[in-house]
């Protein structure tokens, strides 16, 4: 699901929050999650399943570029959830 656009300077260092609860049924929470960015140039790290919600951090990035974060979420029953976010760098 594409979540949104997010503006960033480049020397900035954010966190993101998915939440979830919604989605989840009844006894399923989040197992783990990873993210992916394209093009290459923004770091994102720690990305850490808190249940019912997936954390990450976004830094970097030149500027004029935009960039799509991938967030590829797994749950106990099976479930798998893709979000995206893209990232405009701004100077």
């Amino acid at each position: 699901m594409k979540l949104g656009t997010v503006s960033q300077q480049p020397t900035e260092k954010q966190s993101y929050t998915i939440d979830y609860s919604d989605a989840l049924t009844d006894g399923d929470n989040v197992e783990t999650a990873f993210a992916s960015v394209s093009p290459a140039g923004l770091v994102v790290d720690n990305v850490s399943p808190i249940d019912p919600k997936v954390r990450f951090w976004v830094t970097g990035g030149a500027p004029g570029v935009a960039y799509k974060v991938t967030v590829t979420t797994n749950t106990a029953d099976g479930r798998t959830f893709q979000d995206e976010l893209t990232f405009k760098i701004k100077e």
